[in-house]
C-alpha cells in the first residue's frame, strides 16, 4: 500500500482500491454467494401448488376466450342496431381485438358466428354464467394457493436434492466433460511446449517477434468468429473437404464429404486453438527464465535431447506448466460456445451445455446453480490436484 501512495499518490491510491474492491463484491462475492444459496433450495415444481398454479392459468385462459366472444357478439348487435347510411357495411370490427377460436367455447370453436337476437342472447347469458362461475373458482383457487405456498407455484425449501436428483445421464455427461477438459489440456501442452521452448530459447529478435505475433494476431478476431471460421473448415461441404475432392480422396457431388464435426476430436481442435495462448505464454515465461548455460552444460555432458527436457527444462518450467494446465482446463470445462457451435447435436453434450439448458430453456435456475457449483467443485479439486503433482505451491504460480 505504501508503494502504491508513493508511485501514484493517495488519491488515485484510494480510488484503485475502491474500484478492485467494488469488482470483488459486485462480480466475484455476491453472485457466488447467491449461486451457492440457489444451488441448496430446491424447487418443488411438481406438488400440490404447482398444480393449482396450471389451474388457475387454465381458468384465466378460458374466462379470456369466453370475455372474447362476448364482445364479438356485442359488437354484432351493435352494428345490427346502427341505422343504414347508404355506405357499404365492411363488418363491425371486434371490442375485443381478434378472437382465438378455441374447442368448446362457442358454437364455431370460439369464434362469434352470426346467430339470431334471440340465440345470440341465449349464449349471452350462457357466456355471463360461465364467466361468474370461473371468477369464482379463480377465487377458491388462488385461496388455496395463498395457504399452500408463499410462492406462487412451488414449494422452496434447503436441500441437497437439486444434487442428489441429478440424473445418471448427467452424472456421466458431468465426469465425461472433467475427462474431455483433461484431454483439452493434455493436446495444448503437447503443442505448446516445443512452441514455448523454441520461442524462449531463440537468440533471433525477428524471429521471436514473428512467432509472437502469429501467436497473438488471430486473438484479435472475436472468439465466436474464430470458431465459425474452424466450423466452416471442418464441416462436410467445408474447405478441408473440398481440398480433399479436388486431390481426388474424396466426390462430394456423391455425398462422401468427412462431417468432422460430428466428433468431441472437432471440439478439442478448436478449443486448443482458442486457448492456447494460455498454455503457451505461462511455460514462454518459465522458460526464458531458465539460464542457457545449463542446457549447454547438459549437452556437453552427453545428454539426449529427451534427458535435457525431462531432467533441466521441465523441472524448471513447472509452475508455468501448472498455470497453463489450470486455466486450460477450466477454460475447457465451463466453454459452452465452442461444444455448442461445432457440430450440435453430432457429438456427446458437455456439462456446460446442461448448465445452460437448466438456466434458460428448463428455466430452473437452483439445479442449473447446483451443476455451476458441482463444476467449480471439480475445478478447484483440479487445481489442487494440479498444484500437488508439480509440486508447487501460490507463491511459485505467482512467480
Amino acid at each position: 500500500m505504501h508503494a502504491l501512495i508513493k508511485t501514484y499518490g493517495r488519491g488515485l491510491t484510494v480510488l484503485f482500491v475502491a474500484l478492485v474492491a467494488a469488482w470483488v463484491l459486485l462480480m466475484i462475492l455476491v453472485p457466488g454467494v447467491r449461486t451457492i444459496q440457489r444451488a441448496f433450495i430446491y424447487e418443488d415444481r411438481a406438488g400440490e401448488t404447482a398444480m393449482i398454479a396450471i389451474e388457475i392459468d387454465r381458468a384465466y385462459t378460458e374466462k379470456f376466450q369466453l370475455d372474447q366472444e362476448a364482445a364479438d357478439l356485442h359488437a354484432q348487435a351493435e352494428a345490427e342496431s346502427a341505422p343504414s347510411s347508404g355506405v357499404p357495411s365492411f363488418g363491425a370490427p371486434s371490442m375485443g381485438g381478434p378472437t382465438i377460436g378455441v374447442p368448446g367455447a362457442g358454437p364455431s370453436g370460439g369464434a362469434a358466428a352470426r346467430l339470431s337476437p334471440a340465440d345470440r342472447d341465449a349464449r349471452l347469458a350462457e357466456i355471463a354464467a360461465k364467466v361468474a362461475t370461473l371468477e369464482g373458482r379463480i377465487a377458491d383457487l388462488e385461496a388455496r394457493e395463498d395457504t399452500s405456498s408463499g410462492e406462487a407455484g412451488m414449494k422452496e425449501r434447503y436441500s441437497f436434492e437439486n444434487f442428489t436428483t441429478m440424473s445418471m445421464v448427467h452424472v456421466r455427461i458431468f465426469v465425461l466433460t472433467l475427462f474431455y477438459a483433461l484431454c483439452v489440456t493434455v493436446l495444448s501442452f503437447l503443442i505448446c511446449y516445443p512452441v514455448a521452448f523454441v520461442a524462449a530459447t531463440t537468440r533471433s529478435k525477428g524471429k521471436l517477434t514473428v512467432m509472437l505475433l502469429l501467436l497473438v494476431i488471430p486473438y484479435a478476431i472475436n472468439e465466436l468468429l474464430r470458431i465459425f471460421s474452424w466450423v466452416m473448415i471442418l464441416e462436410k461441404n467445408g474447405i478441408l473437404n473440398s481440398l480433399f475432392d479436388a486431390l481426388g480422396f474424396i466426390d462430394l457431388e456423391a455425398g462422401e464429404g468427412i462431417r468432422f464435426v460430428a466428433s468431441n476430436g472437432a471440439v478439442f481442435l478448436v478449443m486448443v486453438y482458442a486457448y492456447v495462448l494460455f498454455m503457451v505464454f505461462p511455460i514462454y515465461n518459465t522458460i526464458d527464465t531458465l539460464d542457457p548455460n545449463q542446457l549447454e552444460a547438459a549437452r556437453d555432458l552427453g545428454a539426449s535431447s529427451w534427458r535435457i527436457h525431462t531432467r533441466v527444462v521441465i523441472p524448471h518450467a513447472k509452475p508455468g506448466i501448472a498455470v497453463g494446465a489450470i486455466m486450460t482446463f477450466m477454460l475447457s470445462a465451463g466453454s459452452i460456445a465452442a461444444p455448442e457451435i461445432v457440430g450440435r447435436g453430432l457429438h456427446p453434450d458437455w456439462f456446460s451445455q446442461l448448465i445452460y439448458r437448466r438456466f434458460f430453456e428448463a428455466d430452473s435456475w437452483n439445479q442449473g446453480s447446483a451443476y455451476s457449483l458441482a463444476l467449480l467443485v471439480a475445478c478447484v479439486i483440479f487445481i489442487f490436484a494440479t498444484m500437488r503433482i508439480f509440486k508447487v505451491g501460490i507463491r511459485d504460480i505467482a512467480k
